[in-house]
Parts: C-alpha cells; structure tokens; sequence
C-alpha cells in the first residue's frame, strides 16, 4: 500500500509553506508545499481577468440553492478570477441574492418527464461557455430531476470531450453511477463522493460482488480501475472521511490531516470548489511547462 502522510512541524502557524510535509511511500515521492506552489498562477504586470481561473458550477434548483453558491464562492476565495453558477431558473433570484461576486446563469429547467430536445438545448446553453471556463464542477444542489440529471450527463460527456477539468460531486455522481462511461479514461475529472455516495460506487462499479467498501484500499483502488481506458488514464476518486483516501488507479495516497470533526452541509460543496481551482491551475502549469506533463512530481523550487 502507497499511503500520503502529512506532519506538522514546530515552525508558527503562519508559516505555512513549511507546516506540511507529504510523503508517499511506494516509491518514495516527496512533496512539499514549496513544490505545489508551482501550481499557482504568478501574479505579473500582466495578468488579466480569469489568469487566475474561472470556474463553473453546474447545479442548483428549487429545494438546494446553498450548494453551488458555497462551491463557487470557496472558488473564488481559494484564489479564481470568475465563478459561474448554472443553475434552475427558479434557483437563480436566492443565489444572486447571496454575493454579488458570483455570475449566475439561470438557464437549466427541471422537468420529470425528459424531452432529448429540450435536453440539448439547456445543456448547449451552458456548454457554449465551455472555453472561457477552466474548471467545471457538476453536481452541488442539482438534485435528482430527471431532466437536470439529463442535462448535467450531457455537459459531463462534452466537457470531458473538450478536456476541461472537472470535479463531480454530490447528485452529479449519480450519472457516473448510472453511465460509467462518461468519465471513462477522463484525466481531468475528480469524484469526491461521501460515504454513502463512494459505498453505491463501491457496489456497483468495483465488478467484484463480494467486495466490501469498507475493505479501504482493496475497494478503492478496483473501483478507480475500472475508470481507467486502454491507455492507463482514468479520473482520480477523492474517497472522504476521517483519513482521506486519494487514488487514480495507479498511485494510492492516505492525507491523514486532522479535518473538523462537525459533519455538516457544505461541506463537501467548499472541497468541490477548492479542487476546481487547483485542477484549473494544475492545466495550466502542464501547459505552461511549471508542471510536468503526465502526473509527475513537481520539481522543487530553487
């Protein structure tokens, strides 16, 4: 088993650049935070709007209008230019309401019957703002319409086409479950299911019935196979709780960081946000050259 420990230090607190050390054994692979600091956007002279990264959120309806409005506002507060919200029409007024930071689309219309037309229709809506986003997050407060779960499998298919980064969280997981394909060999996609949400995962996903999702790594590491294509690329599976599995098929890292020990709503809406953005920014290292192409460490600064 590779596992990812993070320490702390004596140094203060606001130190934090030297607070957390992660090491993952297997082989051996240090990572600091000095390193990641490779993954963040160097403010210069000449930056613009949206250098940092702009996110999008797809999801929000009648019931659930907190979600979206934590994930991308936690977007911006992490360190993102924009934040769009793609929300239910009837959604729209309540998260406009919450800031006047996040720009809020109320183009998608729940329905229980699905129209395939009506389908496309609100997903090109959302779509044709696909390349002047750098992340994509599916699911907080999208809820289980069936014509919003149409919808939001639709714009997972392109974005994943289009490789835009994206992370599928809370009700967008539920399309994963029911279509496995749509994230298939995806590089650029993160799940992050809670505990009820990786256990269904687990089940259905792992081909291996008598596989218990509790077996930690055993589980977790069938279950993101089964995402990988021919090649070897898959999304990585961000399984929570109170030691944080991350594994993409290959690698199998434990982040054992004391969290808060209060479970409660938003939660996981602000990890979705967060992970956006560093996925975004993550992208654009790769294609700058800060970042090593293929998933390989980051060397460490001078």
């Amino acid at each position: 088993r590779s596992s990812f420990a993070c320490s702390t230090t004596t140094r203060p607190r606001p130190d934090w650049e030297d607070r957390a050390y992660c090491v993952c054994m297997g082989p051996r692979l240090a990572v600091s935070p000095q390193q990641l600091r490779v993954l963040v956007p160097p403010l210069v002279a000449t930056s613009y709007k949206g250098s940092s990264g702009k996110v999008g959120v797809v999801g929000g309806c009648f019931e659930y209008t907190g979600a979206p409005f934590y994930a991308a506002l936690t977007a911006l507060k992490l360190g993102a230019d924009l934040s769009h919200v793609f929300c239910d029409e009837a959604a729209a007024v309540p998260i406009k309401s919450y800031s006047p930071e996040l720009i809020v689309h109320g183009c998608l219309r729940g329905a229980p019957e699905v129209d395939l037309a009506e389908v496309a229709r609100q997903a090109d809506e959302v779509s044709k703002w696909f390349p002047a986003l750098t992340a994509l997050v599916v699911g907080p407060g999208l809820g289980r319409d069936a014509t919003m779960q149409a919808v939001a499998a639709l714009l997972l298919e392109r974005a994943v086409r289009a490789s835009l980064p994206c992370v599928i969280d809370a009700d967008g997981l539920r399309c994963v479950l029911e279509r496995p394909s749509l994230v298939r060999g995806a590089r650029w996609a993160v799940l992050t299911p809670n505990k009820p949400e990786y256990g269904r995962l687990a089940g259905a996903l792992s081909g291996d019935a008598a596989l218990d999702p509790a077996d930690g790594d055993r589980a977790l590491l069938a279950v993101a196979e089964s995402f990988r294509d021919e090649g070897g690329a898959g999304p990585a599976i961000v399984q929570k709780g109170a030691t944080d599995l991350l594994c993409d098929g290959t690698q199998l890292l434990e982040c054992a960081e004391p969290g808060c020990l209060k479970r409660c709503g938003g939660q996981g809406d602000v990890l979705a946000g967060s992970i956006a953005t560093l996925l975004g920014w993550a992208k654009a290292a790769e294609r700058s050259g800060r970042l090593p192409a293929g998933g390989a460490p980051p060397p460490a600064p001078p």
